[in-house]
């Protein structure tokens, strides 16, 4: 008979008021890779409940042999009541994030394509991280498709991931 146990370091960034989250870090193995995935908006995940969407993060980052993840958004707002001050914040925490990493992923998934603020914040995310010579990805699906959200039902069991397709300035004006 084998017994094994494992410790989930958990760690959630809010500002005083709670109203924003700006990072969740999920830590099973401090010795592998660490990854940033960058989605669209903030989740229920706190320091003890997990959402579907960190739970196929953690199990695909596991899969691929990755040992933590911080977790990030375009928009951190947990009531939808986005600013200047969360904007400006959040992009600061990037910043200081992605120099932590090995990989980021973009998983924003293809919704973005009409909201004209999503795009312009993930351009302004990709130029910090192409700022900071990060090494960015993009999930794959099985046909070749890219630029999925983790919960798309192609990818959500099974991640590939693949250099990530920096738009055009063109694409997000």
């Amino acid at each position: 008979m084998k017994t094994l146990k494992n410790i989930l370091k958990t760690e959630v960034t809010y500002d005083e008021g709670m109203e924003n989250k700006y990072i969740v870090k999920k830590e099973w193995d401090k010795n592998k890779r660490k990854a940033l995935i960058l989605m669209k908006s903030a989740g229920l995940t706190d320091e003890i409940v997990q959402d579907q969407t960190t739970m196929y993060v953690m199990n695909n980052l596991a899969k691929l042999d990755y040992g933590s993840v911080v977790i990030m958004n375009l928009f951190p707002s947990l009531e939808s009541k986005d600013t200047n001050e969360s904007a400006t914040e959040n992009l600061k925490q990037v910043q200081e994030e992605v120099i932590k990493v090995d990989d980021v992923i973009i998983a924003v998934g293809t919704g973005i394509e009409t909201n004209k603020e999503a795009q312009k914040r993930l351009h302004m995310i990709v130029a910090i991280l192409l700022d900071k010579k990060a090494t960015i990805l993009q999930i794959e699906c099985p046909k070749g498709r890219r630029g999925f959200h983790p919960l798309y039902p192609a990818v959500k069991n099974g991640w590939k991931l693949a250099p990530y397709e920096v738009p055009s300035v063109g694409q997000v004006d």
